[in-house]
Formats: C-alpha cells, structure tokens, sequence
C-alpha cells in the first residue's frame, strides 16, 4: 500500500474505530471465562506504545516493531511496538510513546517528521496488569532507529498489507499460566505476531482499509480541494452553503451553536470550506445548554477579558497540512486586535484517551497553547475538562 493513501486515511482518526478480527483475540480453550475485563480496559497502570508507519525506500508504507530480547523483561521474545509504562513526568500517553520509543529504538521524532495523529483503542493487557493506549503516528521519512540492547533483539519494518483483513491469519493453541488459549497470529519475516500488538494490528489494517468518506456532494473531495493553497478569510454571506455542506458531512451537530456567518473565519480551497473556525469572549453569556465548568477561575489582565477559541473543526482528510494551525493563528490575531491578552481553548483532559482527544491535546500543545487548570467537577462525556490558553 502506497504511504500517500495510508497519510490520507490516518490523517485524522475517526470517532469510531473498526473492530480488529475477532480471530486475533485471544479465547480460554478449557472454560467460557473471559481474559478481558468488562470495564473497557479503565483500570491498570497506563502504558503506551508508538504505531508508527513511514515510506520505505519505494514509497510503500511500513509500520515499525520490534523483536523483545529473549530473556529478563516482561514479554520477553515477542513481536511488539515500542513502548511501555507511563513515568510521572509524562504528560500524556504520547510522551510516553514517544519517550520509550527514544528509549528503545533511538527515535529522533524530528529528523524524521513525525507527526501524532490520534490513537487506537485502549485496552488491558491483563498478563502484565497495564492499560495500553496505541498513539497512532506518520513519518515522513524512513526513521533511523538502532535497537537498545538491554530491551530490543531486533527491529522489523512490516508492510502494512500483512495486517489488512485479507491477510493471512494463523491459529495457534498454548498453554499460559495452566490455561490452555487460542488465538491468531500475524506471521512476519519469520516472528508469529500474536496477543496485544496482534489486535492493535488487525485494527490497524481494518482502518486503513476503510475508504473514509469525502464529504462533498460535488465532483471535488476534500483532499483535491485541500491539493490547492487554501486561503483563511472572514466568513460571508456567499459562503453559507458551503459551510452546510461542511457541516452536513462532517459534523452536524455544530449546526445547532454556530454562531453567525460574520463572525466565522473559513479555509478555502477551491468552492470546498476545509475549516471553520470562531472565538468569543470568555465571560459572554451563555445558554443553559452550554457547557460552563471552571467555576470561579478570573483572569485580570488590563480590563479585557480573554477570547475562547469557540470552534475550530478541519475536514479530515486535509488535517496535518498546516489549516487548523492557520485559522488558529487568525482567530488570535482576530481576537488580539479586539483587546485580549490571551486565548482559551479547553478539550478532555489527559484522563480521556479517546483518538479524537489525545490527537486534540496535541494540536493544541505544538501550538502555543499551555495547561492551565483541570475542571473536575463537570464531566464533559464522562470525562474531566481541561483548560489551556495561548498569549496573545
């Protein structure tokens, strides 16, 4: 599979993610009695690991594992991803990925362009006690990686067709801890590729062969649209179809708390919008429906009270190519010529590892924004609410 058609579809993740083969999940032979708890994999120690696919040498995507040293560590001899347990100084499982895989294989995120674009399923590995979160991540090169001795045997670069749901799949039986399990195998360049990093595959490649929607009625989709250089302006009354269209396809609930057409700011490309983006003051009024929390926080600063970034939403298909980052940096020029001296912005905090989440929180961190406070009082989804914020 070529890396461009993998860039396109990994773009952004979706809300809801395919389910992995059902053959790769391990199963009790001997008794109904399941190896995964019914709490969705919410308790255990976190723990993260690094998917990372990259073009090889012929443009063909690979995805990065390794081979476990065969003795002294905890899943000794496996086929995994780089990663492992989280470290207090992590701030959220993408700097766990990402640490352990510097820890592991030398990653240099920089050297080779990567870029965070959201996670697979969490889920607990109930062998070693951890909740693993998969971060999702793009190279733009081929990473130099050299495997830690201490940890890493060796290093595969696997070709992604070896994880799409036509690939074959092997069954195997072994005795673990006197239970006798089944489960499906990945075979790859001589390793057979069962268990946790089996599942995170197989969903993988249930992804990646999802042909993801373009959301346009006309002959040009987002990514065609999003080829051209486009261009962030304020919003008019010519754009309001458009801005239906966007919304219809991508997210038509915002439809119902969209403020008026003069104070959107648009990404166009072509007649396709790619972006909408606004910001209102932070102490404006609100309607009973809409989310308040952070009760009691004030900001003095000169009389002006800060802007919130209201609404920022990017077609998926065009996301990584630099939108969301300029209408970002329109919204605050916007907002820094109406007098404030900061701009808000708040998501799920660190607590929620839903895809769209984690890929959010780091949007907003390469891009100016700080932590600032975490509402733990009102629950957004189920999940705390964390406040960052921009100087103008």
């Amino acid at each position: 599979m070529r890396f461009e058609l993998v860039r396109e579809r990994l773009q952004a993740l979706p809300r809801e993610l395919p389910e992995a083969p059902a053959i790769l999940t391990p199963i009790r032979v001997d008794s109904p009695e399941s190896l995964f708890p019914p709490d969705g994999g919410r308790r255990g120690r976190p723990a993260a690991v690094l998917v990372l696919l990259f073009p090889d040498a012929q443009g063909q995507a690979r995805v990065l594992l390794t081979v476990r040293v065969p003795h002294g560590i905890q899943h000794a001899g496996e086929v995994s991803f780089p990663g492992g347990s989280a470290e207090a100084g992590d701030s959220d499982p993408i700097a766990t990925a990402l640490r352990e895989a510097a820890e592991e294989v030398g990653l240099d995120p920089a050297a080779c362009r990567l870029r965070v674009t959201g996670a697979l399923e969490t889920f607990p590995l109930t062998v070693s006690g951890f909740r693993i979160t998969p971060v999702v991540a793009l190279a733009e090169r081929r990473p130099r990686c050299r495997p830690s001795p201490d940890e890493v045997a060796r290093i595969i670069e696997a070709p992604v067709e070896a994880f799409l749901p036509d690939a074959p799949v092997e069954l195997e039986e072994r005795v673990i801890r006197e239970r006798l399990i089944r489960f499906g195998v990945y075979p790859v360049e001589g390793e057979r590729v069962w268990g946790a990093t089996a599942r995170m595959l197989g969903q993988l490649g249930a992804l990646l062969a999802t042909t993801p929607p373009t959301g346009l009625s006309g002959a040009e989709s987002w990514t065609e649209a999003g080829a051209r250089t486009p261009r962030v302006r304020p919003a008019s009354a010519a754009d309001r179809r458009a801005i239906s269209a966007f919304l219809a396809a991508m997210a038509p609930e915002l439809a119902r708390s969209l403020p008026p057409t003069s104070k959107l700011l648009v990404a166009k490309g072509g007649n396709a919008i790619l972006g909408l983006a606004s910001w209102a003051p932070w102490d404006r009024p609100r309607a009973d429906e809409e989310p308040r929390g952070f009760d009691g926080l004030a900001f003095e600063e000169d009389g002006h009270p800060p802007a919130e970034l209201t609404l920022l939403a990017v077609a998926p298909n065009v996301r990584g190519r630099g939108i969301g980052r300029d209408l970002t940096n329109a919204i605050a020029a916007a907002a820094g010529r109406a007098g404030p001296r900061r701009l808000l912005a708040w998501t799920l905090a660190d607590s929620a590892i839903q895809p769209s989440s984690v890929a959010v929180r780091a949007f907003f961190r390469s891009n100016g924004f700080v932590d600032v406070a975490v509402d733990r009082r009102y629950l957004a989804l189920g999940e705390d609410r964390l406040l960052l914020s921009r100087p103008l």
